[in-house]
């Protein structure tokens, strides 16, 4: 799946302008619930202004008045080098640069520099949820034979009645070891368990769904 599913289009951002005083950019970014917004001209993606950041320059740094502080421009404060991402970047790429960084959102612009959109942690972590869920059965196989076994699991899966929604091969860094997991809707999701364990699969985390 690529970013433009799970963006924030520009159009429902209110972003903020070189011109901003501090005080008017800090209640843009409280109004739209974020931590922090892109810095545009016009719509060509400038940088990054932080409500954290103003507060360590405010609390850290800075001698003047509070009063004075409030209205100075937003360019003292933003950061400009900020990596972005174009809207068919795959979203695991995108929970990547989550991991590595500190960043609150991804710019998400075109081959001009024009912002289309942000996207999330939040929005990320979304996505995944589907995929993993928590009220749906699921259950983990531990594997050290890949080859075939997807195909076999899948067509025993679907003789007890099941249905699978979602799969994901972990590797476990363990010797040959894979763990795959399955999200599988069923009428009789024990019946799919007992199966896979009668065939001399290693079924393990099995969970039911709510209404169980």
């Amino acid at each position: 799946m690529r970013v433009k599913a799970i963006m924030m289009p520009y159009y429902k951002l209110a972003c903020i302008s070189l011109d901003n005083t501090v005080e008017e950019a800090m209640k843009i970014i409280d109004e739209q619930g974020l931590l922090s917004l892109p810095v545009v001209k016009e719509k060509e993606f400038i940088g990054v202004l932080s409500k954290q950041y103003l507060f360590e320059e405010y609390f850290k740094n800075y001698t003047g008045t509070r009063e004075s502080f409030m209205q100075r421009p937003v360019k003292d404060f933003m950061k400009a080098k900020i990596d972005t991402i174009g809207e068919n970047t795959r979203i695991e790429e995108a929970a990547a640069m989550f991991i590595t960084s500190k960043v609150r959102f991804i710019p998400i612009t075109n081959e001009r520099n024009i912002l289309l959109g942000i996207v999330t942690q939040q929005a990320v972590f979304k996505e995944y949820q589907k995929i993993f869920g928590n009220k749906h059965n699921s259950m983990a196989i531990y594997t050290y034979d890949i080859r075939g076994v997807l195909g076999k699991i899948c067509e025993l899966i679907a003789k007890e009645g099941g249905d699978i929604c979602n799969m994901m091969v972990i590797p476990t860094d363990v010797m040959d070891l894979a763990e795959i997991f399955l999200r599988v809707e069923a009428p009789d999701f024990e019946r799919v368990v007992r199966a896979l364990e009668r065939h001399g699969y290693d079924v393990r985390d099995v969970k039911y769904n709510d209404q169980k």
